[in-house]
């Protein structure tokens, strides 16, 4: 059985917004539509298709098995069609998604996501570069990658480019296994232990900072500064000095027991993590695509998923 006649450009677009908008609400004042107008749209599509694609919550929406395929191939067929028309108009194509990552999703989420996207789009490649915070915005502002992955940029960054929720991520107080301040109290431990702190550019400073004075710590015992896992990892293993750092650096030495987080008792101290990209670019089916492959893996990693899409101007 082949493509239904009935089927339009517009089932299939409006299927794609809900889910990269994640409720229908949130699409239908993307498109400038009503809800009802929009809800009746993606009925018809289900009624021709014979299956049913989405899956509601309430305000929510997700995909089932049906959907996830068929979003899979609309986004490759979509692919295709955007690349016919720049090839018809003597444009040519990119066929490499350049991605920023930051070290909180380097090395646990997205490499899983990444495999899965390059199974999903065959014909695309990734190019992936890691840095700073303050780098890579600026890579992006040159067009030298195509969007960021990692920590929402600050309100003054943000003109020109949009920011899409993946999911929050703490700050940890991590040391080694069997660190002798294990189970002491959080004020104990801020008063008694050598830290290593994010460096100054980094995008969780400030939020550790304030934690800390907060704390009523006003000079902390800081020796190092980092963000990156080698010299962290390596400085908390061979000392008792503990280390701020988001958890995404450093799950699978929690998990593994190579590390041990303090608890301080701080549950404010955490962030948001998510896609930024330029406001030009942003519907790049590619992105998207990427998009997905995230929200699956961090399903999958029993992360918590948004209700809803959150954008920043």
């Amino acid at each position: 059985m082949g493509l239904h006649r009935g089927v339009k450009l517009r089932h299939v677009r409006a299927f794609l917004d809900v889910i990269d908008q994640g409720s229908i609400s949130a699409a239908a004042r993307g498109q400038g539509i009503s809800q009802p107008a929009l809800s009746k749209t993606l009925a018809e599509l289900e009624a021709m298709l014979e299956v049913e694609l989405l899956s509601r919550e309430g305000r929510s929406v997700g995909l089932t098995p049906a959907g996830r395929a068929f979003r899979r191939h609309a986004l490759q067929a979509l692919q295709q069609l955007d690349t016919a028309v720049v090839a018809a108009q003597g444009g040519t194509s990119s066929d490499m998604l350049n991605v920023g990552l930051l070290p909180t999703v380097s090395g646990g989420i997205f490499p899983r996501a990444a495999l899965e996207f390059a199974k999903d789009h065959p014909g695309l490649r990734m190019s992936m570069l890691t840095g700073p915070h303050g780098f890579l915005l600026g890579q992006l502002r040159d067009g030298r990658i195509d969007l960021m992955v990692g920590r929402m940029p600050a309100p003054e960054d943000m003109p020109g480019l949009r920011f899409d929720f993946l999911y929050h991520e703490e700050i940890v107080l991590v040391g080694r296994a069997g660190h002798p301040l294990a189970g002491a109290s959080g004020a104990q431990v801020l008063q008694q232990a050598e830290l290593i702190l994010p460096t100054q550019k980094s995008i969780i400073r400030s939020t550790v900072d304030r934690f800390l004075l907060s704390a009523g710590i006003t000079e902390p015992k800081m020796r190092f500064e980092t963000v990156s896992l080698a010299p962290g990892l390596g400085l908390v293993e061979s000392s008792d000095l503990l280390w701020f750092i988001s958890r995404g650096v450093v799950r699978r030495e929690i998990e593994s027991g190579t590390l041990e987080v303090i608890d301080l008792g701080a549950p404010f101290l955490a962030g948001s993590v998510g896609l930024t990209m330029k406001q030009s670019t942003a519907d790049r089916f590619e992105i998207g695509g990427l998009a997905e492959a995230l929200r699956h893996q961090i399903m999958l990693s029993g992360l918590e998923l948004p209700r809803e899409r959150q954008l920043e101007p």
